[in-house]
């Protein structure tokens, strides 16, 4: 089980289709995952500042069933973000992500993640709410990203 999402999630990804269909609505982004000693290390940098992630960190995957994982989520210096974990789940055709509880915060808002592996491509959507339920960072839509672009 854990081969299979290893296979799906690995490797490096862009959303340059999407961006270049619709330049106002989506930056071009590049995503990398890569097994490391110890777990994962993930970065996301915008296409034009491959040297400056804006997001990075460090990753071990927890089985629960054949059709079930935790991500847990670790800073650049392997600490916890706490309450920070997601949670995916194979429905036989694609691997689906989301956050493991309602508890995990950055940059003051609760952080809200939804991941699909599917096929070649994987599909994003990050955003940040405040204490109303109004999106403070990150979209409401969806990132398409393909690997090996």
């Amino acid at each position: 089980m854990i081969t299979d999402f290893e296979q799906c999630l690995l490797g490096k990804y862009n959303n340059f289709q999407q961006a270049q269909s619709a330049p106002t609505l989506f930056s071009q982004i590049e995503i990398l995952w890569e097994k490391i000693l110890g777990g994962l290390h993930s970065k996301q940098w915008r296409r034009r500042e491959p040297h400056r992630p804006y997001r990075e960190g460090y990753h071990k995957i927890v089985p629960i069933t054949e059709t079930e994982l935790i991500v847990e989520n670790y800073n650049t210096d392997w600490t916890r973000r706490e309450n920070c974990d997601m949670i995916f789940k194979f429905d036989g055709r694609a691997w689906n992500g989301s956050n493991l509880g309602d508890k995990c915060y950055r940059k003051g808002a609760q952080v809200v993640s939804k991941i699909i592996l599917i096929n070649n491509q994987l599909h994003s959507c990050d955003k940040g709410l405040d204490a109303d339920g109004n999106r403070v960072w990150g979209s409401d839509v969806i990132y398409i990203f393909t690997k090996g672009e």
